[in-house]
């Protein structure tokens, strides 16, 4: 600390011997061992005390880099859940016109079905063979009969 050398400590020793005796020098080599180790231990507190400040800034720091860094992330997992809400509601929205569409050809293909078991001619032209048939023995049984209706006399042959 006070950059002096054994050669200059031997000095300063004889120097004080000749100057306090013999009597007095234990205890001025005491006196000054206290507040020597008074010193050291006041700089070790001062240097603490700096080195814990410096490590509360720092903390400090990383505590604001840290918020900034999940106020950042918060910001893209709300505009993510922006993005996958309206993802959503367009699957939903395709969902219900498909849904709604398909509806429309079921009504519409029941209600084609319904209009050839009703009208012979267009039942034998329209529809398949086995498609015919089957349709037939439905109606059948849906009318309680046992036996299968008999073809119309007309046969015509169905392209399909």
């Amino acid at each position: 600390m006070f950059n002096v050398g054994m050669s200059e400590l031997f000095v300063f020793g004889i120097i004080a011997l000749l100057v306090l005796g013999p009597e007095k020098l234990p205890e001025a080599a005491r006196f000054a061992g206290k507040w020597y180790a008074k010193l050291m231990h006041f700089v070790n507190n001062a240097k603490q005390d700096i080195d814990r400040e410096l490590g509360l800034s720092e903390l400090r720091e990383q505590v604001q880099q840290e918020m900034q860094r999940m106020a950042e992330l918060e910001q893209k997992m709300q505009s993510q859940l922006a993005e996958l809400r309206q993802q959503t509601e367009v699957n939903d929205a395709k969902q219900q016109l498909q849904s709604s569409a398909t509806e429309k050809t079921a009504k519409f293909n029941i209600l084609i079905y319904h209009v050839l078991l009703n009208n012979k001619a267009y039942y034998a032209v329209f529809t398949p063979h086995y498609l015919q048939n089957y349709l037939q023995h439905q109606q059948a049984s849906d009318d309680h009969q046992t036996e299968p209706k008999a073809s119309s006399p007309v046969k015509l042959k169905v392209i399909a």
